[in-house]
């Protein structure tokens, strides 16, 4: 049994960078890995239409089982009467979707999936709250996310979903896919283009770690949001960690998008 994950792939902003829809490079290098079962553990667009729409195609030419969580991306809607739960249960009936939807690999294994958010407990300490609002205003969830209820809400909701399917799958050991960040190890340091000390509030929660770090069976933990690429972390709270996500381009070039890409898929 071979199984590839991938995240943050961000077709549309990358097809837009280089000029040229990535959509037939993605299924491309996702062919060529020849796998049983292919991961996609969130962003694939900035909508829940075209994100349905590549998750359609990629499906059909694979031939193969697609398992989806949307991540913050996939939710986004850009007019303020339209709810992001309308797009995270239209991404939620996908065949391909994980939410709520275990995947039984085999006796042994299960993968389990939900979205995730964040609560703002990665922002480093002794930061102002007023200095975390101004940076929200410039978030994009803040501009194109409508959930009616605040983040720290959103993100309990999220781990009680996930808590629900971890306890109905005790008796098996668990690969668990999840779009945000649920450890500090994996935080983004800041730049000089971005002060990620203040940003990292949006990155993910230590409540999903200590949710995680409870069940003993789960063996993998997947997640990008972030794009720094920390590849494959053994014996990490007692789990194998992936995150290895692709993320923004940095030239305007379809093979530098596939070799990115490459680099970027694990195989478990």
């Amino acid at each position: 049994m071979k199984i590839i994950t991938v995240s943050d792939i961000h077709l549309d902003i990358n097809s837009k960078y280089v000029g040229v829809d990535l959509l037939p490079a993605f299924i491309r290098c996702l062919k060529k890995q020849d796998a049983d079962i292919y991961i996609i553990a969130g962003d694939l667009c900035d909508n829940a239409s075209d994100t349905i729409h590549s998750l359609n195609s990629i499906e059909a030419e694979l031939g193969k089982k697609v398992l989806f969580i949307p991540g913050n991306h996939d939710v986004w809607v850009k007019e303020k009467n339209q709810s992001s739960w309308d797009s995270y249960h239209s991404l939620k009936n996908h065949p391909s979707s994980l939410l709520g939807k275990p995947f039984e690999v085999n006796d042994t294994y299960a993968i389990i999936g939900e979205m995730g958010w964040y609560d703002y407990s990665f922002i480093k300490e002794g930061i102002a709250n007023q200095t975390v609002w101004n940076h929200l205003q410039e978030w994009g969830d803040h501009k194109w996310t409508e959930w009616a209820m605040i983040d720290q809400e959103l993100n309990a909701k999220m781990l009680q979903n996930i808590e629900v399917q971890l306890m109905r799958y005790q008796h098996k050991k668990v690969i668990l896919v999840h779009h945000f960040v649920p450890y500090k190890d994996f935080l983004t340091g800041s730049t000089q283009y971005m002060d990620w000390d203040v940003y990292n509030a949006f990155m993910g929660s230590e409540s999903a770690g200590r949710l995680f770090d409870s069940y003993s069976n789960i063996e993998y933990v997947i997640f990008g949001h972030t794009h720094d690429r920390y590849g494959v972390v053994h014996q990490y709270h007692n789990k194998t960690i992936i995150c290895n996500p692709l993320g923004y381009i940095a030239e305007r070039s379809e093979a530098l998008f596939e070799e990115e890409l490459l680099k970027s898929i694990t195989i478990i």
